[in-house]
């Protein structure tokens, strides 16, 4: 931690992190009756999804400079202010063009809540401390969807869709008094300040980090199992499956919760084990879990239980790689903490939702692709592991 700054409310950092899935898990149920109420087929609603993440993840390598720039305290009030508008335009759009803008402007809003929310631990806790709070956020990152659908399912049958958004807007609004009362400045006094904000000099030293990129390219890969689980998950439940959506939403909270109870338990194992140790581990427990899928997939007819139920075990490999391999790409970088965030989120975000989106364009089935990922992928950073990484130190966890 640097002298002379205090250090950010817990609860604010979960709340900033939270605008992102709340963004996306609360309208899933919804997203068949908004495809009635605008006229248009399911995909065309799905691309609100797509739109809003790649929007987050290209928006950080504007936000990131930003930060380090001015300050984490002004670039966090004004993407939550930004979110909150956003929610508001998409709860009164009547067409779907400015359903997608509003999803657009949403994204650019929770990505600068992100970002900053991550700056301002590696600005104020040393990395082994930070990495615990990485795995903390993460944990309230999947709090959201064990909990979202269900309450978007019961808003969208008593109140319609548009309450969806009405409680993106509340949500935001809590947390941007919150933050302007409570959430004080972290950028250390020692952050470069340049006259360029956008310059190649200022992302080279970390796109030329092969620890860097190495674990940005495993978060994005990890990112991308998970999204195309998310985007797939309501269709072969709702529409090929024909359950209603509070069946969807019971299963797809219940997997949420695994991964919220895994990312407060995967500090411990970080203590026991260090952090690159964990993520090692980690990423077989992910290779497991989709090697399981593709077993389900070939020997037993589509089920809600083969098609959901192994994504728990996944759930709990996320865990273990996500928290420690943020933590690992950030260390490096502490005058430059903010641009570091902002890259290793687009990487994330950006990565990660076009590679689910490509493969979600192809003819194989989705747990096929959630195989290609988390058994090929992991396998193969499982492997790299061993070329890149520096063997672990030991850790002091004070």
């Amino acid at each position: 931690m640097h002298a002379g700054k205090e250090r950010p409310p817990f609860w604010v950092l979960m709340g900033a992190v939270m605008l992102s899935p709340l963004a996306i898990d609360i309208y899933l149920p919804a997203l068949t009756a908004m495809a009635r109420a605008f006229g248009h087929p399911f995909a065309a609603l799905q691309l609100t999804i797509t739109l809003f993440l790649m929007s987050v993840g290209a928006g950080q390598l504007l936000v990131g400079p930003l930060a380090d720039r001015f300050g984490r305290r002004p670039v966090l009030l004004g993407g939550v202010a930004l979110y909150l508008v956003a929610a508001l335009i998409g709860m009164t759009a009547a067409t779907l063009e400015l359903l997608y803008a509003a999803r657009v402007l949403q994204g650019l809003g929770a990505c600068a809540s992100v970002t900053v929310a991550f700056a301002a631990v590696r600005d104020s806790y040393t990395p082994q401390v930070g990495a615990r709070l990485y795995s903390y956020l993460n944990g309230s990152l999947t709090l959201v969807p064990s909990l979202a659908p269900v309450l978007g399912g019961a808003l969208t049958v008593a109140l319609g869709w548009r309450s969806n958004f009405a409680f993106m807007a509340a949500f935001a609004m809590l947390l941007w008094f919150g933050a302007y009362r409570c959430f004080g400045e972290t950028r250390p006094d020692d952050t470069p300040v340049e006259r360029r904000l956008y310059r190649w000099t200022r992302y080279r030293p970390i796109l030329f980090n092969g620890h860097f990129l190495y674990y940005a390219a495993l978060v994005s890969a990890m990112m991308a199992a998970i999204l195309v689980y998310v985007s797939a998950a309501p269709v072969v439940v709702m529409d090929r499956l024909g359950h209603p959506e509070w069946v969807f939403s019971l299963w797809f909270g219940a997997n949420a919760m695994v991964s919220t109870v895994a990312f407060f338990l995967v500090p411990k194992l970080m203590y026991r084990w260090g952090r690159e140790a964990t993520v090692q581990r980690g990423l077989v427990v992910v290779a497991v879990g989709g090697a399981l899928i593709a077993g389900l997939y070939w020997a037993l007819p589509l089920s809600v239980l083969t098609f959901m139920g192994p994504v728990a075990l996944l759930s709990i490999g996320f865990s273990m790689v996500l928290g420690a391999a943020a933590s690992l790409a950030l260390e490096p970088f502490p005058e430059r903490a903010g641009t570091a965030a902002a890259l290793l989120g687009a990487i994330q975000l950006g990565g990660g939702a076009t590679l689910a989106t490509l493969l979600l364009m192809t003819p194989l089935a989705p747990q096929l692709s959630l195989t290609l990922i988390c058994s090929g992928v992991g396998l193969l950073m499982w492997g790299l592991a061993r070329c890149i990484v520096v063997p672990p130190k030991s850790e002091s966890w004070e």
